[in-house]
């Protein structure tokens, strides 16, 4: 069953209902980096997941309103964002959803319940250090149904029902999970995430984050089984962050696994200033490295990133 985003959206729209202007959104995320390798050095000009989307809600009455939300990758660089595919666009989360005082319940494409639990843990998120280089579990799942419940006492849950993706007979819509509970105050916020079954593993990821009066602590931990083979893997993601004056921001982030990468480590540091409330220029330097020469690789960048 292939959920339709936009042609349920066109649905929706066709109802006479009390609907907000839609809101049209994006980023253009573009860097210059230089890339060490063992194959030699390269410059080239980088779109970071750079976006565009609409998204909006439309009140059916009785506490409950209809959500959605059509959102793509775009690569102003290249022109090219899905290159796997040869397009243009590349699907991020789109959905279509309801929402009301018991909760939101949403379909489409969409983060699964285990990545959106690390919060803003991953300081270098869609960059050059992305933990997604050495940890499972930065899933963006299709076919996917989730559900959230509405906090209480900032404890708040999440559940995704997905199809399975391993093509062994287990393709309908919840022969993969992935779940989330967690609790968010000014003090701190945890969360505890399981996978079961998605793209081959079953992950289980505890995060906490610490904010302080200028500064912030992250610190995840996780450990994934290949179902495939059984084998049990570990790691983890130290990150810090601290505000420089009033615009300026140092970050220092710390992955370890096995998981991508046989004795995987990556390091990165980065300072972001503000230019203003939507724009920014930033650095940053990632480091990965392991015991495979061709995967090791340097990176400094530069660039510039754009909200709307």
């Amino acid at each position: 069953m292939k959920f339709k985003v936009l042609t349920l959206f066109a649905f929706l729209m066709g109802f006479n209902l009390q609907s907000e202007q839609p809101t049209v959104y994006g980023k253009l995320w573009i860097s210059i980096e230089s890339q060490n390798t063992a194959s030699g050095t390269e410059v080239d000009m980088v779109s970071n997941a750079s976006r565009l989307g609409i998204k909006g809600s439309m009140d059916f009455g009785e506490g409950i309103e209809a959500i959605y939300q059509a959102e793509y990758e775009v690569d102003p660089v290249d022109g090219t964002a899905d290159e796997s595919k040869d397009r243009t666009f590349k699907q991020r989360n789109s959905f279509v959803g309801l929402k009301g005082s018991m909760g939101t319940i949403f379909l489409g494409k969409h983060d699964t319940a285990t990545k959106r639990s690390q919060k803003k843990i991953d300081l270098f998120n869609d960059l050059a250090g992305d933990i997604k280089n050495i940890l499972q579990g930065e899933n963006r799942m299709s076919d996917l149904v989730g559900y959230t419940t509405p906090k209480i006492n900032g404890f708040s849950a999440t559940f995704n029902a997905i199809k399975g993706t391993e093509g062994l007979g287990d393709d309908s819509i919840g022969d993969s999970t992935s779940t989330s509970l967690s609790y968010d105050s000014e003090n701190f916020y945890i969360a505890l995430a399981f996978d079961s079954e998605l793209k081959g593993y079953d992950s289980t990821r505890l995060t906490l984050q610490i904010p302080f009066s200028r500064s912030q602590l992250g610190i995840m931990f996780q450990e994934s089984e290949k179902l495939s083979t059984g084998e049990e893997e570990d790691g983890y993601v130290i990150s810090f962050s601290q505000k420089v004056g009033n615009k300026g921001t140092l970050k220092f982030q710390q992955t370890e696994s096995d998981m991508k990468l046989d004795s995987g480590k990556q390091f990165s540091f980065g300072y972001d200033y503000k230019l203003s409330s939507k724009a920014k220029v930033f650095y940053f330097f990632t480091d990965l490295n392991g015991n495979q020469d061709s995967k090791e690789k340097e990176i400094h960048g530069a660039g510039f990133e754009y909200k709307f």
